[in-house]
């Protein structure tokens, strides 16, 4: 091989390996969560077919995308909820499916009232912050 070319060479092997690494870069380093909303923010399960109403999560983060769908993935773990009344207990909905940034929940045989369809995920802030956000179920 030439030796002019070798220098040559050295340079493109270090912009190689410099242009991979920077794929191995977590994309959501310094993203924060700063809010979660969902959607529908109300609904009257009688509306939706079967009764089974699909939730969907959506942060807020410190850099784009954000809006953007949160899939409850590392580093924002957490997950969807269902809170039922806990005085007197009662089973007034239950989750029938989970999806990535989407929850599918079905009122109880016979239930009736209002709860709470809650999204919960860590903030990525270094702090172990929990994030929240709800929206109401309707059941007849």
């Amino acid at each position: 091989m030439d030796r002019k070319a070798l220098p040559i060479l050295a340079l493109l092997v270090s912009v190689a390996s410099l242009v991979s690494s920077c794929n191995s870069v977590d994309p959501n380093s310094g993203r924060v969560l700063y809010s979660i909303s969902v959607t529908p923010a109300t609904a009257d399960a009688q509306t939706f077919p079967n009764g089974q109403v699909v939730f969907t999560a959506s942060g807020m983060f410190s850099v784009p995308p954000s809006p953007a769908p949160l899939t409850f993935a590392a580093p924002y773990v957490g997950q969807f909820i269902v809170a039922n009344p806990t005085n007197p207990p009662a089973t007034i909905a239950t989750v029938v499916a989970a999806g990535d940034s989407t929850v599918t929940v079905q009122c109880a045989t016979g239930a009736s009232g209002t709860v709470p369809v809650v999204a919960s995920g860590t903030a990525n802030n270094g702090a172990n912050t929990v994030i929240t956000g709800s929206a109401e179920l309707t059941c007849p």
